[in-house]
């Protein structure tokens, strides 16, 4: 299977230098939405990529910017004539939310849309890709997740403090991406917060064994070059996630 990641936004809560976040995974033609920021359809157009080709949105949690760019994501696909039915997976908490949008007209898709919880221990699973969500501490429900496509393994820890959830449910996967708000000069900072500095994802990516970690959702504070350095003295094999920014898996 031909797997490409797309990084569509890699920034944090305000897109002063970087977009929002969102990445597209894309599996041969299908494409695996995670994270939809503000935005995030347009970007898909930039990087060509058809918000048709959408199989499943995961959002990992209930803050804006996850996944406020889902109405306008629904409504650009709608206005592509999209008639497949979309599974929407989300934390529980989240779900309740979007229904009652839903119920009010302001979002009316014109395709099904399926909203699934997300919750410990459940899987989506297709002919292409496994899935599965594990619970990360970030101060509100929120988890990361665990796809397994052919014989490759991605990890993507959404927003959370360093924690041991991580390091059991991402054990050699070959990429980690792992959220990187701070450096470690603002770690106190981050831990209030429920983030993690990029020194605290090398960390994790050390004691989990992964092969290649990717650092996400960076404050506007920081330029590319200081996160790696935090992240590189401990975990060599970094790379710093930019928008637009495109690995083969």
């Amino acid at each position: 299977m031909n797997t490409r990641i797309f990084f569509l936004g890699t920034g944090a809560a305000m897109p002063i230098v970087r977009s929002l976040p969102c990445i597209a995974i894309k599996v041969d033609s299908d494409i695996y939405l995670i994270d939809p920021g503000e935005g995030c359809q347009a970007r898909m157009f930039k990087a060509g990529l058809s918000p048709l080709k959408v199989k499943v949105v995961f959002i990992t949690h209930g803050h804006g910017d996850h996944y406020l760019g889902l109405p306008g994501l629904l409504q650009s696909m709608t206005l592509s004539d999209r008639k497949e039915p979309l599974v929407i997976t989300v934390p529980r908490s989240l779900r309740e939310v979007l229904e009652a949008l839903f119920k009010t007209g302001f979002i009316r898709p014109g395709f099904k849309v399926e909203l699934r919880d997300m919750h410990t221990n459940t899987l989506y699973e297709d002919s292409k890709v496994k899935v599965k969500w594990f619970p990360v501490d970030h101060g509100v429900e929120a988890y990361g997740i665990h796809l397994t496509i052919g014989k490759k393994t991605l990890c993507y820890t959404g927003d959370t403090v360093p924690c041991t959830s991580v390091i059991e449910n991402c054990k050699g996967v070959d990429v980690l991406i792992h959220e990187a708000t701070f450096t470690s000069i603002y770690s106190k900072e981050a831990h209030e917060q429920k983030h993690s500095t990029a020194f605290d994802a090398a960390q994790i990516a050390l004691k989990s064994g992964a092969k290649l970690l990717v650092l996400f959702h960076i404050s506007a504070r920081h330029g590319d070059e200081e996160v790696f350095v935090d992240a590189y003295r401990v975990f060599r094999n970094t790379v710093v996630a930019t928008d637009k920014l495109i690995l083969a898996l």
